[in-house]
């Protein structure tokens, strides 16, 4: 839950009590696909940051 709460850029938060799922691994994703998924939702990003009058800098991860 860690890497969830750092990829949201969210402060870490002890969750007691949560069932395990999908417990399997998978293959790494290719490098561009986080630069292409933040092109395509660009938009989006921009209209919750603005609704939300909050700055969310998703255009600086994995860079």
């Amino acid at each position: 839950m860690t890497g969830v709460f750092d990829f949201f850029n969210l402060p870490n938060y002890q969750i007691l009590d949560y069932q395990k799922l999908n417990l399997d691994s998978y293959p790494l994703i290719k490098k561009l696909l986080p630069q292409k998924l933040r092109d395509f939702f660009r938009a989006e990003i921009h209209n919750y940051e603005s609704d939300l009058d909050m700055k969310f800098n998703w255009e600086t991860r994995d860079r």
